[in-house]
């Protein structure tokens, strides 16, 4: 009998703080870790808004050394790792028993792009790290070092649903019973010049001015696209019946997961959101679950046009009989990239434990094509067991988690 999987353990290095309490209150504050970006390099962008990582501080996780040989997205990954090992009331993970799977959707651009164009003139000069602080597979491969974890240690890339996929990965690895623990999540650290410019040529950024605070504006009728953002969240899963006998805080345990892929656009989701729906009804159908059990669900909501109204017209389909609480977290902390389903995830496990739903920030004007339940003004009770997280990412990636609370 394949094991019940806990969620027991969560670190988050965001735009709004470290930690699960800094995640918390401000989505229940709607205190917004969105800003303008300064300084040259940004002079001239069609957009200028992000929620970047302040002041961060390595110095209490890694060691000077090591940090000069990871780029930002692992050193974000590790240290989200630190926090959600500690909030699990683990110190030792090494050996085979244990698993880390790390996603991302860009990896080390920054310091790929300083490299090139630092070297441009003299290609033959490239420094000895410069594929180590680009891989993707870094951030797990620094933690499996850190940590002396000798299990699968396991990385990918799944766009804007990399967090979730990765998820969703732990959870199938600790039903086959391969390890007895995962940690597992994602992390990206992209706000470069280039990749906000394509973004934002592409249609997908909000290049709107005015107080940051209020541009990110999922299922809102103004909305105008999506503010990017860097960061990373780390879980840590285990089998129910070990976070039992250790005594430990389970925030929620996991249904089911489904991926799914709409096969129809390389950045633009299906306008019906077919493959949307056929993420959630497979996460349904496998949870034991009616749609009338789920209680609440953490949106993709980018605050793109096409992305909010055919991710709502399927939740409305598929959920629609139990018309849950719907939040989107993104309008308070921006859009991660790849840790955006790993952020929601999260939010998903916190939701769970505490019982209730964070309101949606700057949803003015709530869009008539977004026909679902959105939290509105002050956060509400949830009232049933499950709850849902949806990812979608450009390729036509989407994946769908749900939880249970315990």
């Amino acid at each position: 009998m394949s094991a019940t999987v806990a969620i027991t353990g969560i670190g988050i290095v965001g735009p709004t703080g470290l930690g699960t309490e800094a995640l918390w209150t401000s989505l229940m504050e709607h205190r917004s870790g969105i800003v303008r970006l300064e300084g040259e390099e940004y002079e001239g962008l069609p957009a200028r808004h992000a929620a970047p990582i302040a002041d961060f501080d390595l110095s209490p996780y890694i060691e000077k050394r090591a940090a000069r040989r990871m780029g930002r997205f692992a050193q974000f990954a590790l240290v989200a790792g630190d926090l959600a090992l500690t909030d699990a009331g683990l110190t030792d993970i090494s050996g085979p028993r244990t698993a880390i799977t790390i996603h991302t959707g860009a990896g080390g651009i920054p310091e790929g792009d300083a490299e090139v164009l630092k070297r441009a003139d003299d290609p033959g000069r490239m420094g000895p790290l410069y594929v180590p602080l680009v891989s993707g597979n870094m951030a797990a491969a620094n933690a499996a070092i850190k940590w002396g974890v000798t299990g699968p240690v396991t990385a990918g890339v799944g766009a804007c649903a990399a967090g979730t996929i990765a998820v969703a990965e732990a959870f199938h690895t600790l039903q086959r019973g391969d390890v007895d623990l995962v940690l597992a999540g994602a992390s990206d650290a992209a706000l470069t010049p280039y990749l906000m410019s394509s973004l934002a040529n592409a249609g997908a950024l909000s290049t709107a001015e005015g107080d940051p605070a209020t541009l990110s504006r999922p299922f809102d009728a103004g909305r105008t696209g999506f503010i990017p953002a860097e960061g990373a969240a780390m879980l840590v899963l285990e089998p129910l019946s070990r976070a039992q006998e250790r005594g430990a805080h389970v925030y929620a345990t996991i249904a089911s997961v489904a991926i799914s892929c709409d096969a129809y656009h390389v950045t633009a989701p299906d306008p019906d959101g077919a493959g949307a729906e056929l993420a959630l009804r497979g996460a349904l159908g496998r949870s034991g679950m009616e749609a009338t059990e789920i209680g609440a669900v953490i949106a993709h909501g980018t605050g793109t046009q096409l992305n909010d109204a055919s991710e709502a017209a399927a939740v409305k389909r598929v959920l629609g009989a139990g018309n849950p609480l719907v939040t989107a977290p993104k309008a308070v902390l921006g859009h991660g990239l790849g840790a955006a389903g790993a952020f929601s995830v999260a939010i998903g496990a916190l939701v769970a434990d505490r019982g209730l739903v964070p309101p949606v920030m700057n949803l003015d004007n709530p869009d008539p094509a977004c026909d679902i339940n959105l939290v509105r003004g002050q956060a509400a009770t949830l009232e049933q067991p499950g709850v849902i997280i949806d990812a979608f990412g450009f390729g036509g990636q989407n994946a769908v988690i749900a939880l249970r609370r315990t």
